[in-house]
């Protein structure tokens, strides 16, 4: 499937002339003088069927996969509750429902609270929330740094350990028993298993279970789809062991954010792996979208906060047979 590369170059707004719109400062328009700056201007929809399906908080069952992904939705300071930037991260969320994708990944970091306020952790996860109903109904969330605030060694945070305001406030939020977690979604095309690693919570009980997660999708899985914050390349990479016990196994795609910044990495990691951290930390405002092709690839677009391509897509084929 490659519907959108013809549209590609003709939709896409330049990401260099990113800012705010001159009537709502609190939305960016990626068009900047395109459009005279007024107000964001709507993407353009992707030609093209659908595939059908449905998906939730625990995985479904689609035609093929068509999702979505972006990280480092949070502001720019910390303790800016009041400079939230929720308008902006809503129109992104909305650019996402109007390509009617089944589900989004988010890659982490939703605040930035360096006071271990309680309230000012709840209220950012509060204005999280309501950004982010604008957009598509299912929204897996994957835990940050920024969702644990502890300043001791080794800088994690635990479902039964000290209380972190930040923590708190995002697993109450994330209402699941354990900050990391694993979904399956069935397609025509085989078994998609996404497994969420929660980096600022790492421990000898998450190690067992990523090997077991990762494990058994080698045996079942046609796609791996590794989901966590930190990058899988240069010097915030977190827990070394994540790493190592990554590359025991097969995955499709490596899902990450923290940097704040696109980068799509062909060198290593089998060109399977990509930075999103688009949603807006570091003033840069868009996503990316990974569709399922009819030969089984799978296809990522970068877009802007309105849902236009940006530069050239790419894929990958579906994991390979053996662990790299």
């Amino acid at each position: 499937m490659r519907w959108w590369w013809v549209c590609a170059a003709l939709a896409a707004c330049q990401p260099g002339a990113e800012r705010v719109c001159a009537s709502r400062p609190d939305v960016v328009d990626p068009c900047g003088g395109l459009d005279g700056g007024i107000d964001a201007r709507a993407g353009t929809p992707d030609p093209g069927a659908v595939p059908p399906g449905s998906v939730g908080a625990a995985g479904g069952s689609v035609e093929r996969l068509w999702f979505a992904t972006t990280g480092d939705t949070r502001p720019a300071g910390c303790d800016q509750t009041n400079a939230y930037p929720k308008e902006a991260i809503g129109q992104v969320a909305a650019a996402m429902k109007a390509l009617r994708v089944q589900f989004t990944v988010d890659l982490g970091d939703h605040m930035y609270v360096c006071n271990q306020s309680d309230a000012e952790a709840r209220q950012q996860m509060a204005f999280y929330l309501g950004a982010v109903a604008r957009g598509p109904s299912t929204w897996w969330m994957t835990m940050g740094n920024h969702e644990c605030g502890s300043a001791k060694y080794p800088y994690a945070c635990f479902v039964d350990g000290p209380h972190d305001a930040n923590f708190a406030a995002f697993m109450a939020t994330l209402k699941r028993p354990l900050p990391y977690y694993a979904n399956d979604v069935q397609t025509s095309l085989g078994l998609a298993r996404f497994v969420v690693i929660a980096d600022d919570s790492w421990s000898l009980a998450q190690a067992a279970w990523l090997e077991d997660a990762l494990g058994d999708a080698d045996g079942r899985a046609r796609y791996t789809i590794v989901v966590r914050h930190h990058p899988v390349q240069g010097s915030q990479t977190g827990a070394p062991e994540i790493l190592s016990i990554l590359t025991r196994h097969k995955y499709a795609l490596i899902l990450t954010a923290h940097d704040h910044e696109y980068r799509h990495d062909t060198a290593t990691w089998q060109g399977r792996s990509v930075v999103v951290g688009l949603g807006g930390a570091g003033g840069k405002w868009g996503f990316g979208t990974v569709l399922q092709g009819a030969d089984g690839a799978l296809v990522f677009v970068q877009r802007d906060a309105n849902g236009n391509p940006v530069g050239t897509p790419w894929q990958v084929s579906p994991q390979s047979l053996t662990a790299p």
